[in-house]
């Protein structure tokens, strides 16, 4: 199994409350029932619960998922050991699969109001980071930079019109 993905968030647990307190469904959509409370029941601490929803920024970084992803997908669950792991769920499930993922490793850590989570997603699939053997980016203005973003806009501009000469052949033949 090779590694597809690492991701790190840290969390400000001071406005992380602040957020929750000014807006309580938030908590609702960012973290499940079982990620809010304790296994005694009482609500869990705002560091645990911004460590949780740190580690889902972390996830999502890893995966290089879209920036807003169904937050109920992806739930913070404790092994009997108490180490945390992820249950996937749905759409979140179904993109990590996508992948190649295989196993999902998580770190959480706080301290000082700050939480710091990794994730390590391990898989089949090929990493999701660019090659090392990359070739160097072009430097912005010059002459290989400019022709090359020549290059782009003159193909987005055919884009651009193929689509409109399609919409217009569309009006004309629903106006038939």
């Amino acid at each position: 199994m090779a590694i597809i993905g690492t991701g790190v968030d840290i969390a400000d647990v001071p406005r992380f409350a602040e957020h929750i307190e000014r807006v309580p469904e938030l908590l609702d959509r960012l973290l499940t029932p079982a990620e809010q409370l304790k296994k005694n029941g009482k609500r869990r601490s705002a560091e645990s619960l911004a460590a949780r929803f740190s580690a889902k920024e972390a996830l999502v970084k890893a995966l290089q998922l879209p920036q807003i992803i169904p937050w109920q997908e992806a739930e913070v669950v404790s092994a009997f050991s108490g180490a945390p792991s992820f249950r996937l769920t749905g759409w979140v499930l179904e993109h990590f699969r996508q992948k190649g993922g295989e196993t999902v490793h998580l770190s959480i850590t706080h301290d000082a109001g700050r939480t710091v989570t990794f994730v390590v997603v391990e898989g089949s699939g090929p990493a999701l980071a660019p090659p090392v053997d990359q070739p160097a980016p072009l430097l912005p203005g010059s002459p290989e930079a400019l022709a090359q973003l020549e290059e782009f806009r003159t193909w987005a501009r055919a884009k651009r019109e193929a689509r409109r000469a399609e919409r217009e052949a569309a009006r004309r033949r629903s106006g038939d």
